[in-house]
């Protein structure tokens, strides 16, 4: 996993795999058939639930007829898999499957098969099955050949772990990938390591105490350096750590060593039947009946929830939020260069949906965030086109929209009990300046070249070449132009205003002038007076030949 810190999303979970068990015999699975709800499940190509729950197991046709079961006990369980490395899409599943139960059903079973994922999002995971739970549903991990790195923790938040015979659970060391894609540390720095590893290795451990596994075993999937033995302690059999081990023999306490579970550099990554001896897991099972069993609900009846293309749609939207970000900025600082509105505020507008879209798609986004959001947006647009020179319109919108964006990646199950809550907050801020300041450069070059370049030299109104004349979206402080640009003069409108454009004065027929309509809009070629010049621009009324 990801270890937490100032780069925390840019870490990824891996492990190499182990090796794999044998194939799962998906017919051998007791459980009913359902798409669940999605926001594009109406395409052409997708799946309808069909008759509310979909077909049941004993059904004319249903491969599972001929098998004995359980008889049915009225209560139900949502099933959803969660295979290969995580991404956002996992987390958009997860969350439309613990929506559509409420009120359906009794239990929420996941069956796991991944190598892992970065921080944020197994985070994220892990706090929304504990929500599941806090709501009241019975929630329970199926390990169908590996739960590691990031996937560890998602078995250890759930109320019931069981695992295939062949499946396995544990090391997860926190790593970077290299260019390569060779595994490294998370950091250069030995001292940065150990402050990244012992915060990691304290989340676990409390994580583990929560919800009632060894913590000490949680560690050692974390921390290579971690020794943990099974002892016999004046005839009671302990699972301890080499740190307790050394102190017991050092009190000549009357223990013995029963066998060594981790020795030093070695992360625990245990198979099934040494998690179930050690308290990891709660039992074996080969197949979701088994596992509904150990869940006590036996004979319960369970409904798998397919991933669908929203979800696809929330991972692809995720990866490149960054670059949503950037052309949002660059965007909307393009549309404010340019007089009226058009494809460059429209595109800006898009960007920034799509960015809150693809967070609200997988639950991190609420309607408070795009609220917030869209407020801080309607500010800063009155700060800049009615009250120039105001700030605190701009301020508090500005304030909006980082604060929406910031809790938007968060999710609503973030309250900052735990450090890595706390540490996400500060990365999502961080990483949000950091698209910010990429957004401002851009733009900067965006305006010194954009004008220049043949395909889109017409986005943007240009001045009239005279001599060695330039135009100014601003006027000038002193000199001249500080002549001219003052009230009273008159001049005519170079383009729309709506209200902002830009105007020629006629006393400095070779510049154009960034200018203010505060009354009705004026046409292009329409003769204008300046009325006022504030905030570094002329406002100014139409002006009508003959009047003072």
């Amino acid at each position: 996993m990801r270890a937490p810190g100032l780069a925390a999303l840019l870490w990824l979970a891996v492990l190499v795999p182990a090796p794999r068990g044998q194939e799962r015999d998906a017919s051998q699975d007791p459980v009913e058939v359902r798409g669940g709800e999605s926001l594009l499940d109406t395409l052409p190509d997708a799946d309808p639930p069909s008759g509310g729950r979909g077909a049941q197991a004993g059904d004319p046709g249903d491969p599972d007829a001929a098998r004995p079961r359980l008889a049915p006990t009225g209560r139900t369980a949502a099933h959803l898999r969660i295979t290969g490395p995580l991404d956002t899409g996992a987390l958009g599943h997860l969350q439309r499957v613990i929506r559509t139960s409420r009120g359906v059903h009794d239990a929420i079973v996941l069956e796991l098969d991944t190598p892992g994922g970065s921080v944020p999002l197994m985070w994220q995971l892990a706090r929304m099955i504990d929500a599941a739970a806090e709501e009241g549903f019975h929630t329970a991990a199926w390990v169908n050949d590996r739960a590691v790195s990031a996937g560890a923790l998602l078995a250890l938040s759930c109320e019931t772990i069981a695992m295939r015979p062949s499946a396995t659970i544990g090391s997860a060391l926190p790593v970077t990938i290299s260019p390569t894609g060779e595994l490294q540390p998370t950091a250069a720095d030995p001292a940065v390591v150990e402050k990244q590893l012992s915060a990691f290795r304290a989340e676990f451990r409390a994580w583990a105490e929560d919800h009632g596994r060894p913590a000490i075993l949680a560690e050692a999937m974390v921390d290579p350096r971690v020794r943990v033995y099974e002892i016999d302690h004046d005839g009671v059999r302990k699972i301890v750590s080499g740190v307790e081990w050394d102190d017991l023999r050092a009190r000549n306490e009357p223990v013995s060593l029963l066998r060594t579970i981790v020795d030093d550099e070695t992360l625990l990554n245990v198979s099934a039947r040494e998690a179930v001896e050690l308290g990891l897991a709660d039992g074996e099972a080969d197949d979701l009946g088994k596992v509904l069993e150990l869940a006590r609900l036996p004979g319960a009846d369970a409904v798998l929830y397919e991933r669908t293309r929203s979800e696809d749609l929330a991972s692809f939207l995720a990866s490149i939020r960054f670059l949503l970000l950037v052309v949002a900025l660059v965007a909307i600082y393009a549309e404010l260069k340019m007089p009226g509105f058009g494809v460059p505020g429209i595109l800006g507008i898009a960007a920034l949906a799509l960015l809150l879209f693809g967070q609200y798609l997988v639950g991190l986004a609420d309607v408070l965030h795009v609220v917030a959001v869209a407020a801080g947006i309607v500010l800063i647009a009155v700060e800049i086109f009615f009250l120039p020179g105001g700030m605190w319109a701009g301020l508090l919108g500005g304030l909006l929209v980082l604060g929406g964006l910031v809790f938007a990646s968060l999710g609503p199950s973030a309250d900052f009990e735990y450090a890595l809550d706390r540490q996400l907050a500060v990365d999502a801020a961080l990483n949000l300046m950091l698209g910010l300041a990429v957004g401002v450069v851009a733009a900067a070059l965006l305006g010194r070249f954009l004008p220049n370049a043949p395909v889109l030299r017409r986005l943007v109104l240009a001045p009239p070449a005279v001599g060695d004349a330039h135009g100014a979206a601003m006027p000038a402080g002193v000199g001249r132009a500080a002549e001219v640009a003052q009230p009273g003069a008159k001049g005519r409108a170079l383009t729309d205003l709506r209200p902002v454009g830009k105007v020629q004065l006629d006393a400095a027929p070779d510049r154009d002038w960034e200018a203010r309509a505060p009354g009705d809009p004026l046409e292009r070629g329409d003769r204008v007076v300046v009325v006022e010049v504030r905030g570094g621009r002329l406002v100014v009324e139409p002006f009508r030949e003959g009047t003072a």
